[in-house]
């Protein structure tokens, strides 16, 4: 997640919020199991035992990531309606 958090800030930085929301949607997650497959690529056990296949686990983040997002980014348009 801070790694998401992290590229999204980088794109709100050079390209503005507008940027920023597709980054956080698409590409953070991305990367993020990108690492995730390079540095830990065995921790899918307790998952694995428990029926969950990795593709279910992705298909399931991403949607969990995208919901989350779509909120946050929804919120923030709020607050900047009232600044």
């Amino acid at each position: 997640m801070t790694i998401n958090v992290s590229i999204t800030v980088l794109a709100w930085v050079f390209g503005g919020f507008e940027t920023s929301k597709y980054v956080l949607i698409i590409f953070g997650f991305l990367i993020s199991i990108l690492i995730k497959e390079v540095n830990a690529k065995n921790e899918y056990l307790f998952y694995y035992n428990n029926g969950v296949s990795k593709l279910q686990l992705f298909v399931y983040g991403f949607l969990m990531n995208f919901v989350f997002s779509m909120v946050l980014i929804l919120v923030i348009n709020e607050v900047l309606k009232f600044l």
